[in-house]
């Protein structure tokens, strides 16, 4: 009976969690601010959210954050102050779920209007 129910439990958490969908990453080079939004639908946001975020930068991490909730039972929102990043360089960053999964997001820093 144990094992049964073993392989129940391993078969039906996938089913309730999931990993984020999405990030959608913005990098202001004016203000050196990294505007981070996960996608990330879930019931109750207290209980099943983003538990970590990991930002790196040229490969070398450089934050890692980590929550008790999820601002909303949609997303995770979060910003950070990265004063080293100049044109050419790669952020990532990735996402955790609490449960299950986790999601990488990347983007280059390029010259933004005006910059040039």
């Amino acid at each position: 009976m144990k094992p049964f129910i073993l392989a129940l439990l391993v078969v039906a958490v996938p089913l309730f969690a999931h990993s984020p969908k999405g990030l959608d990453l913005e990098y202001d080079s004016e203000t050196g601010v990294l505007s981070v939004e996960i996608a990330h639908s879930v019931n109750n946001a207290s209980k099943h959210y983003i538990y970590k975020v990991v930002v790196e930068l040229n490969g070398k991490k450089i934050v890692e954050q980590k929550f008790k909730s999820q601002t909303d039972e949609e997303i995770q929102q979060v910003l950070y102050k990265i004063i080293d990043a100049k044109e050419g360089d790669k952020i990532s960053v990735t996402a955790y779920c609490n449960i299950s999964g986790k999601k990488k997001g990347e983007l280059e820093i390029t010259a933004q209007e005006g910059d040039e």
